[in-house]
């Protein structure tokens, strides 16, 4: 027997659930272009890449998208959320590729990266390369990031041993503005950026993510309603997905297919005059 998020609608997951899947992602101009970018820089060996974006734009979504691409060309290893001191992430990074770790007495930051070292360049000898991404990387440290850049150090005289893809919110393009770190921004090989979807974008991405979970005859919105989405929204995929899920299911509850500017009002609680007005003037 099937199981059904809405029986009404005729979808068996939510069209607009929250979990970054691949399966559910929108081919947006930015979003391929920086996707395109970053395989792009790991495919020629750039040593250190760096994407950010608003929160909720999409940017773990193709982190995962990424790595899963090279995962059998590469040895991956992804972090997340890295408040770590200088040692903390060397440990992070090692047991992430399952490199063994130092003897307890000898649990320094060199033997860390000695043991690194040994384990980047016997990849290299078995012909693969070994690809690094950090998440949430806006909480690094000035000092976890001054080590970062001392990874990117560790070459053989022909390529690095180690691709670093550092992934964060717009504050990790201001640290990487501070002076202290000139020396690691210069080596940026590629740095992609994702901004919120324009009104066009966000009304096929809201009926791109209904058509991937079932019929679209069993549910639509009107234009009015995803205007309001988008206006409410900024575009940001995230948001677009809470305020969608939020309609849908003020919609189910009055049986109803074709969703209108009345019922999504009354779901997202547009009830305040000035907002409201504000979103007419927006038409």
């Amino acid at each position: 027997m099937k199981s059904y998020y809405s029986k009404f609608y005729n979808l068996e997951v939510n069209p607009f659930g929250e979990t970054p899947d691949p399966e559910f992602y929108y081919a947006s101009h930015q979003h391929n272009r920086a996707l395109n970018d970053l395989s792009q820089a790991l495919r020629q060996g750039k040593g250190f890449s760096v994407l950010t974006g608003e929160v909720g734009t999409g940017k773990t979504l193709l982190a995962r998208m990424l790595l899963a691409s090279f995962e059998n060309q590469a040895n991956t290893a992804l972090i997340l959320y890295p408040k770590f001191t200088e040692i903390e992430l060397l440990q992070a990074i090692c047991e992430e590729f399952e490199v063994p770790k130092p003897a307890v007495e000898f649990q320094t930051g060199k033997a860390y990266v000695d043991h690194l070292n040994r384990f980047l360049l016997t990849n290299v000898d078995s012909g693969k390369h070994s690809i690094l991404m950090i998440d949430e990387a806006q909480s690094l440290s000035v000092e976890a990031l001054e080590m970062i850049r001392l990874l990117t150090n560790l070459e053989t005289r022909t390529q690095k041993l180690l691709q670093i893809v550092l992934i964060g919110q717009p504050e990790l393009d201001a640290t990487l503005q501070r002076p202290e770190l000139r020396q690691l921004k210069q080596r940026i090989g590629c740095h992609a950026t994702l901004r919120g979807l324009d009104r066009l974008e966000t009304e096929r991405y809201i009926k791109s993510r209904i058509e991937q979970v079932g019929n679209g005859n069993f549910i639509r919105f009107e234009a009015s309603v995803m205007k309001i989405i988008y206006t409410l929204s900024n575009g940001i995929p995230r948001r677009i997905n809470q305020l969608s899920e939020r309609v849908i299911q003020a919609a189910e509850e009055k049986r109803i297919r074709l969703i209108h500017e009345k019922v999504a009002n009354e779901a997202l609680n547009l009830k305040s005059k000035g907002l409201f007005s504000f979103l007419r003037s927006q038409r």
